[in-house]
């Protein structure tokens, strides 16, 4: 397992198997690397990300519940044929997290992905985990997503 410090704030672990994802493969992937980490496994075709967003004055005492419900709803728009799976309540490092699973279709391909979205608040900033995976690889990739949640702590 490699460990890895994002933001200054959450400690993680992901198998070794995973890469560093660069700045371009950020931005191909989730239109831009600003506050997010990533890391990948292209033989087993997942996606860890780690993204981060100060909350402001005005948002500062929303609940990671209702900043998921934003971030579906633009998924909802810039996704071909999402689909929500399941919605789950957890705790993530002791702090109260959000989540669902989901699929939809990669653009201009027949391929369907199956991902997984997790919010959290931690101090002043919310925290979104994505792991995605192909649809067919899905059950087997389970394992790994849960292995990262329980590695992580926070400073």
């Amino acid at each position: 397992m490699n460990n890895v410090t994002i933001n200054n704030e959450i400690n993680l672990a992901y198998p070794d198997s995973f890469a560093q994802m660069s700045e371009e493969a950020l931005t191909k992937y989730f239109s831009s690397p600003q506050n997010r980490w990533g890391v990948y496994d292209d033989s087993r075709h997942i996606i860890l990300s780690v993204s981060w967003k100060k909350l402001g004055f005005f948002s500062a005492g929303s609940d990671a519940e209702s900043q998921l419900i934003e971030i579906e709803a633009r998924m909802c728009r810039n996704l071909l044929n999402y689909q929500r799976l399941s919605a789950s309540k957890m705790k993530v490092a002791s702090k109260k997290a959000y989540g669902i699973r989901f699929e939809y279709r990669v653009k201009d391909a027949a391929l369907v992905q199956v991902a997984d979205l997790i919010v959290f608040k931690h101090k002043k900033k919310l925290y979104a985990i994505h792991f995605i995976t192909r649809k067919s690889n899905a059950a087997a990739t389970r394992a790994d997503l849960q292995e990262v949640l329980n590695s992580i702590s926070l400073s």
